[in-house]
């Protein structure tokens, strides 16, 4: 999902004008994610005894493009200059596009565990454009 989400906002010129002077590595953390899916993320890493139940990507972000990206199934090992988390459900709600992520942001639904929510706000367009590219990518939830 990650790599496929980072090729997807390298393909969306939207995501690349609103962005372009974004210059900040990303980890959108998921706290509480059910057994099932830690069970099925770590079968296809081929891990086993995973016992945490949150987990992380990570984007490196420059100027409008996403010149890679990480995942974590163990979030506590995951470290850039903007750490954003919420539920796995949020998320989940967020990449169906249920949920907006401004609205979701400035209610702390979202939360700025590291980074400057001023900057973030300000690049409250490009988010919109990262949710609406990751509603592109096709996702299929286990739980």
């Amino acid at each position: 999902m990650a790599e496929a989400f980072c090729k997807a906002l390298n393909e969306n010129q939207e995501y690349r004008e609103a962005a372009k002077d974004w210059v900040w590595d990303v980890v959108f953390v998921a706290s509480n994610v059910p057994n099932a899916v830690v069970s099925a993320v770590a079968q296809l890493m081929g891990l086993s005894n995973v016992t945490s139940n949150a987990g992380a990507m990570k984007f490196k972000l420059r100027n409008g493009t996403c010149q890679g990206s990480e995942f974590y199934i163990d979030a506590s090992k995951a470290d850039a200059d903007y750490v954003l988390e919420a539920d796995y459900t949020l998320w989940k709600d967020l990449i169906q596009g249920k949920v907006d992520p401004v609205a979701a942001i400035l209610s702390r639904k979202i939360r700025v565990k590291k980074g400057s929510f001023l900057t973030l706000i300000q690049f409250s367009s490009a988010a919109i454009k990262m949710t609406n590219t990751a509603m592109r990518v096709p996702t299929k939830f286990v739980a």
